[in-house]
């Protein structure tokens, strides 16, 4: 039997920047919610701390009174039509800067379940359209719905922003049915909305894709990805020691050339313990490190405006040709090659 929703919420969490959105919302909506925060257990220090994860069983809580005292059974769909970067965490700004709707697209999908664990999102593509799909185990959950509203109205006002046009998606699909006057959700989506459908899915045509993004930036973006994946590697590396190990070497790239002993302080660890909890888990310090090289190589070449030699320092290659001569190793291709290839390039497998 599979767990009760009420059983699912006592597991999952939410990120702090997502509570803050609903906070705000509700404040909008003329509903202060702030004293039910204290009385709930939430402290200021949690919501600051880009590091916290907050239960959902609080974040259900504050949504049901949001509910309630707004008196808008549309509350969900509103607060999704005032999206900002700031409330999107480490992937606001990553995806702002990226340069092209395809590229924060592709951002997106790993960072949903940093964001809030109610649900997963993937893609498929039908035809040549593309749909994003949600997909979740805690459908009976009471404020599903109001869940889907709010991320589909905040993923096409934030896309139709960091476009600078007024775009529309082909149309919108809900399972759920319609939670006030469906002409609500037409005028903030702008194209067919379908509900009680089999799949919670935004359809998005081919051709929005590779348009170029109004804030486009290489080097903002850099410095913007970069924090994002950190953010990704440390929400997974909450109870994995290769992860956190990983989190580490990500750190360590931005002063040097990654070491196993100040990895092993920072984890709180002597160096042999760490090397033997990385033999248990069939692993071992040079494998991790190369695996993390090879993933940012990857990520470099086809994201970034850096030359082949930076990169090769960047990743602590003392000169490009051993650099290269890694490369090929991996993947029977150079770096410019790879580069050159683009999104036909093999995956940093």
């Amino acid at each position: 039997m599979s767990p009760s929703y009420s059983t699912l919420l006592q597991q999952r969490t939410v990120a702090p920047f997502w509570l803050e959105f609903l906070l705000d919302a509700a404040l909008r909506a003329g509903v202060d919610l702030s004293g039910a925060l204290i009385d709930l257990g939430v402290s200021n220090e949690d919501l600051e701390n880009p590091q916290s994860r907050i239960a959902m069983t609080v974040e259900d809580q504050l949504i049901r009174l949001a509910l309630k005292h707004s008196n808008d059974p549309l509350f969900g769909l509103h607060m999704g039509e005032a999206i900002r970067p700031r409330f999107m965490g480490e992937l606001g700004y990553a995806s702002m800067s990226s340069a092209t709707l395809r590229d924060a697209i592709e951002l997106m999908i790993p960072f949903m379940k940093v964001t809030t664990e109610y649900a997963s999102m993937r893609f498929e593509w039908k035809d040549e359209d593309l749909w994003l799909i949600w997909d979740s185990d805690m459908e009976a959950m009471p404020t599903y719905p109001m869940r889907i509203d709010a991320n589909f109205a905040a993923a096409i006002t934030f896309g139709r922003w960091i476009l600078g046009q007024s775009y529309n998606p082909e149309r919108i699909h809900f399972q759920h049915p319609a939670q006030g006057d469906p002409q609500e959700y037409k005028r903030i989506f702008n194209c067919p909305v379908a509900f009680e459908q089999p799949e919670n899915a935004i359809v998005l045509s081919h051709q929005l894709l590779d348009l170029p993004l109004r804030d486009a930036d290489p080097d903002v973006h850099k410095l913007a990805r970069s924090r994002m994946q950190r953010a990704v590697t440390q929400y997974h590396a909450r109870d994995n020691l290769l992860d956190q190990v990983r989190l580490e070497i990500q750190k360590c790239f931005q002063q040097g050339v990654p070491q196993l002993e100040p990895i092993a302080d920072e984890l709180g660890v002597k160096p042999w313990t760490l090397r033997r909890q990385l033999r248990a888990e069939n692993t071992d310090f040079s494998s991790l490190l190369e695996e993390e090289r090879r993933r940012l190589a990857c990520d470099w070449l086809l994201h970034s405006q850096r030359s082949v030699n930076q990169i090769a320092l960047d990743l602590g290659y003392s000169e490009q040709s051993a650099f290269n001569r890694a490369f090929k190793r991996w993947f029977g291709i150079t770096p410019i090659s790879y580069r050159e290839q683009g999104r036909e390039a093999p995956p940093p497998v």
